[in-house]
């Protein structure tokens, strides 16, 4: 049977093997963006934490542009989904989601628990910022 050794703490594994069973740590390549798990819960089933290696965060600040502006007051006055808002905020989302991943990536965790979003208006309204947190933790898998 094929074994790899852990690059972190150098213990042998199995060769089909995704973490390290003593530390956790990924064999994934670091190229590889999906293997890093991001749940708002505190725990993931079927894994165990190994370690938590403290918060990790991602954060964008957006201005509100004239013409946003113009566009939220026409659409506004009629009423429901302000459309321009909404789609600016989606990819404000998106970039502090990626942010969180990467700060997570910088400190070694494979996987982010508890990850909470937040907006807050700052300059009088005139700029919003997007945070996503969580706890950066190293997972394994369960022995079955």
């Amino acid at each position: 049977m094929s074994t790899k050794n852990c690059k972190k703490c150098g213990s042998s594994s199995t060769a089909d093997a995704q973490f390290c069973p003593n530390c956790g740590a990924s064999f994934a390549v670091a190229s590889t963006k999906s293997e890093l798990m991001v749940v708002t819960t505190s725990t993931i089933p079927g894994y165990e934490i190994v370690k938590a290696l403290g918060i990790v965060h991602g954060m964008t600040v957006r201005t509100r542009g004239v013409g946003g502006k113009i566009m939220a007051g026409i659409e506004g006055m009629f009423g429901g989904e302000v459309t321009s808002y909404s789609s600016e905020a989606e990819k404000a989302r998106k970039e502090s989601m990626e942010r969180l991943i990467e700060n997570a990536r910088s400190v070694g965790a494979n996987a982010i628990v508890r990850t909470d979003f937040e907006t807050s208006d700052i300059l009088n309204g005139t700029a919003t910022i997007f945070s996503a947190y969580g706890t950066g933790v190293i997972i394994k898998p369960l022995k079955k």
